[in-house]
């Protein structure tokens, strides 16, 4: 009985092991585009900008979120900044499915139908996001929309954002008009300005993390962030020649159990 138990346990051991190898290539896997301020892909922001900035903008994050090509996204939001035709033809025209609706149940298991959300305003659960973005998903996030006031604001995203190295800051920052963009980041290629009304600071809160970084600041604003997980590790092949090893060896001692039974 002694030596059925230990065996019991060691397959387990093995079991749990083997699970953790697989789990390791998949943390982190997402990407998110946090914007002070949700006035940039209004129709007020792509008519007041002489360049169209705001389509070469929305195109930029739509590709940087799914690595290249297009997408399918979902703008799960009744903001303006979000709801306009500007931005629908953007990303259509991009090639991009754009669906704005809050029809569906904001669960796990709809985000995933999607390769990216876009966000602003209207409050969701901050926990679907945070497993959204674990799973691979990708979340775009603007601010600065007066949504029960500043630290309201601030305070209904920041579980989300801060499990990722971000935050919004409690109180609207005054920055407006056609901001001049100078950023190497690919969501701002031949991106020159974007218009913006007043926003919530954007914040880099673990500096040692580089996945979390503001981009882009205006006299000690943050105006821009991202978190960007990096490429998932894919396993390299002494990995995948240890998960093999650890699944042969809990089928052997599956063996020896059933042997041991008898």
């Amino acid at each position: 009985m002694k030596n059925f138990t230990y065996t019991r346990k060691m397959v387990l051991v093995m079991v749990s092991a083997v699970l953790s190898l697989l789990m390791i290539t998949t943390a982190h896997a997402g990407k998110i585009v946090l914007s002070n301020d949700e006035w940039n892909l209004s129709d007020y922001g792509f008519t007041v900008n002489p360049i169209n900035d705001p389509v070469t903008y929305a195109s930029n994050v739509a590709g940087w979120f799914t690595g290249g090509g297009a997408g399918r996204f979902l703008a799960y939001s009744g903001n303006f900044g979000l709801t306009g035709n500007s931005l629908a033809s953007a990303m259509t025209s991009a090639g991009n499915t754009w669906i704005v609706s809050m029809a569906d149940p904001f669960t796990l298991a709809t985000l995933l139908g999607y390769d990216g959300v876009f966000l602003a305003g209207n409050p969701v659960d901050n926990h679907v996001l945070i497993d959204y973005v674990i799973a691979g998903g990708n979340v775009y996030l603007a601010g600065g929309t007066g949504y029960g006031g500043a630290a309201a604001e601030a305070a209904q995203w920041n579980t989300f954002l801060n499990a990722f190295g971000l935050g919004f800051g409690s109180f609207y920052n005054g920055v407006g008009g056609n901001i001049s963009i100078s950023s190497p980041h690919p969501i701002f290629a031949n991106v020159d300005h974007l218009y913006q009304n007043n926003g919530n600071d954007t914040l880099d809160i673990i500096a040692s993390d580089p996945r979390a970084q503001v981009l882009l600041s205006l006299n000690g604003h943050g105006l821009y962030a991202v978190y960007d997980s990096g490429p998932v590790a894919a396993p390299e092949p002494a990995t995948f020649l240890l998960i093999g090893a650890g699944l042969a060896g809990a089928g052997f001692l599956r063996k020896m159990i059933k042997m041991i039974k008898k």
